[in-house]
């Protein structure tokens, strides 16, 4: 974990006990993303995977969508800064500030925010189904291969997997940032996504739930509690939400079938 902790001395309790200690703290970063010269946004995160945070974040908001659609991207590491040049997409940031509601066909409502979030998902008609013990695989992951959470405690993480096995990593201080830097390490090597699994260490908010419909993944296994918009937008989109999920224990929230005994 080089350059993504710092050593701090701190005054540490224990019962009526004090005493100076050595404590280690996650990093904090202000990334600066610019798409054709233009500042897009700025987002604070941890040092790891910034490259591929910038990716999924811009395709995640629709400036891309294929990976010719980037045509070079430059990195600035001391002043955390990423230039990314590629195909001209005008209309999108006036999208992400417009807010907008959208009712989708059924008896479930999704609600979206942002006229970007109604304009790039859809309905997904996966077929994936996986067993109980593959999802209890995925959260035993989660909690034995988290080194930089258990050095800190200020991280999430997240992971995409297939058949048990888990095929990309990443972990941020902040929830979405996990999503942008998965989608955009799929999006640099060619996975796609759409038959395949996330877990992830947090809750699952509705911001989350849109995150993973992007992405085209039918099944989220999540660590924390889902709100009630998310599980609306959910069912709506038809994407498997489990929560509370531990080493043998767990919550099926939406769309149940695709988890079998």
């Amino acid at each position: 974990m080089p350059n993504e902790t710092v050593t701090h001395t701190i005054l540490k309790a224990i019962g009526p006990l004090l005493e100076w200690v050595e404590d280690t703290v996650v990093r904090e970063i202000p990334l600066t993303i610019h798409y054709n010269r233009e500042e897009i946004a700025t987002l604070l995160c941890s040092l790891s995977q910034t490259e591929e945070l910038a990716f999924g974040f811009l395709l995640n908001e629709g400036f891309i969508q294929f990976p010719e659609d980037v045509y070079e991207i430059r990195h600035d590491p001391i002043d955390h800064l990423i230039w990314v040049e590629g195909k001209p997409c005008l209309l999108q940031k006036e999208l992400m500030s417009k807010r907008f509601v959208s009712a989708c066909c059924g008896k479930s409502r999704a609600s979206f925010c942002f006229a970007n979030d109604a304009l790039m998902v859809k309905p997904l008609t996966s077929t994936l189904h996986i067993s109980l013990q593959e999802a209890y695989d995925y959260v035993k992951f989660l909690e034995f291969h988290l080194p930089l959470f258990q050095a800190t405690g200020g991280v999430h993480s997240g992971g995409v997997g297939s058949q048990g096995e888990a095929l990309l990593t990443s972990y941020d201080i902040g929830r979405h940032n996990v999503f942008d830097k998965l989608s955009g390490s799929a999006f640099r090597t060619g996975l796609n996504l759409e038959n395949h699994v996330i877990f992830f260490s947090g809750r699952v908010s509705s911001e989350i739930l849109l995150k993973v419909a992007k992405m085209n993944v039918p099944i989220l296994i999540a660590r924390g509690a889902p709100t009630d918009l998310a599980l609306s937008q959910a069912t709506a989109l038809n994407i498997t939400v489990v929560g509370f999920a531990r080493e043998q224990r767990l919550n099926i929230y939406t769309c149940p079938e695709r988890i079998s005994l």
